[in-house]
């Protein structure tokens, strides 16, 4: 009884070795010990960026654009695509105007940087994040509610538009 009592011991403690051991190798890259997301986890999409994020949500940017930076997250359940760029003022409220917001642009108090502890998917993007900045109004869209054909794969676009100065806007918009 003694000795198979001590081998079923080994056995699963050789089980219990070999479960860490792959559950470890599944969370690397297979050797240069950089993390790898698990199955399901949020996921920058490389190689996506503003031309997808612009294509998703069917906008044009302006010609006046500069700084146009894009990114594309397949998250647990949405997909969220990134789309910022910086234009004239006129431009960027011609473009929001299209995008058909349920309401105006309204002032959004900015929160503190250092203690705004939420998701930071601008930073992604090498920018910050739109509310923790001055200057910034937002709004949101709802295409299927205001039945916009154009967008009838998207749920919900989320805009911020922030005065640099200058007669210069940067519109910053999150969509899924």
């Amino acid at each position: 009884m003694k000795r198979s009592s001590s081998l079923a011991i080994r056995i699963a403690s050789a089980a219990v070795t070999t479960l860490l051991a792959l559950s470890a190798t599944a969370c690397s890259d297979g050797g240069s010990g950089a993390p790898k997301a698990r199955g399901g986890g949020p996921v920058w999409v490389e190689g996506q960026g503003a031309t997808e994020a612009a294509w998703f949500m069917r906008v044009q940017t302006p010609t006046s654009a500069t700084e146009v930076k894009g990114a594309v997250q397949h998250g647990l359940q949405d997909t969220t695509y990134l789309l910022s760029f910086a234009a004239s003022t006129s431009d960027a409220e011609t473009f929001i105007a299209a995008l058909r917001p349920e309401e105006a642009l309204r002032a959004n108090t900015p929160r503190d940087s250092k203690t705004y502890t939420t998701l930071r998917p601008w930073s992604h993007l090498g920018l910050p994040e739109p509310e923790t900045q001055q200057k910034v109004r937002t709004a949101s869209v709802c295409p299927p509610c205001i039945q916009d054909e154009r967008r009838s794969t998207v749920q919900s676009i989320t805009i911020f538009v922030q005065d640099l100065g200058e007669g210069r806007a940067r519109v910053y918009l999150k969509a899924f």
